[in-house]
């Protein structure tokens, strides 16, 4: 992109060619106009011009009126990335989580997990929910599981 000086000199030459081919082809067409639509043409062209000139300070005025763009250095600063958790650990959770909310997930997913933990000692299941059959037990059942799985040798 030229710099802002050059690509208005440019725009400059530009619209004075422009204007100079329509005076120049507006001469003879008043010419050949009868005496009476001469004021009519004349009001005609000022007003073109005149909606041209509006339509330019408009386009200014928007310009001036566009917040300016942000310097990257006077920008809010990005949020810190938080710690990145191993997968085995996201997954376990989400075991956890989803053996709370389902009974069958518990009994064919986390319970046999959790036994195979234990080792060859027995565990305690934990008991079903009270009024809701089809929930897993709840997150403090599970705890307590896996605190008598820590306790154990």
């Amino acid at each position: 992109m030229p710099p802002p000086a050059r690509r208005s000199r440019g725009r400059l030459v530009g619209g004075a060619v422009i204007v100079a081919l329509v005076v120049l082809g507006a001469m003879p067409a008043y010419l050949a106009l009868g005496p009476s639509w001469r004021p009519v043409a004349v009001r005609l062209a000022c007003t073109a011009a005149v909606i041209a000139g509006c339509v330019r300070a408009l386009r200014w005025a928007r310009e001036a009126a566009a917040p300016s763009a942000v310097s990257p250095l006077d920008g809010h600063a990005p949020p810190a990335a938080g710690p990145e958790l191993d997968a085995r650990f996201l997954a376990l959770r989400d075991d956890v989580i989803y053996g709370a909310r389902s009974r069958r997930y518990f009994d064919v997913i986390l319970w046999p997990r959790l036994d195979a933990l234990a080792g060859t000692a027995m565990l305690p299941r934990p008991a079903n929910r009270r009024g809701i059959p089809r929930r897993g037990p709840s997150m403090r059942a599970i705890s307590e599981v896996v605190h008598e799985i820590e306790r154990r040798p």
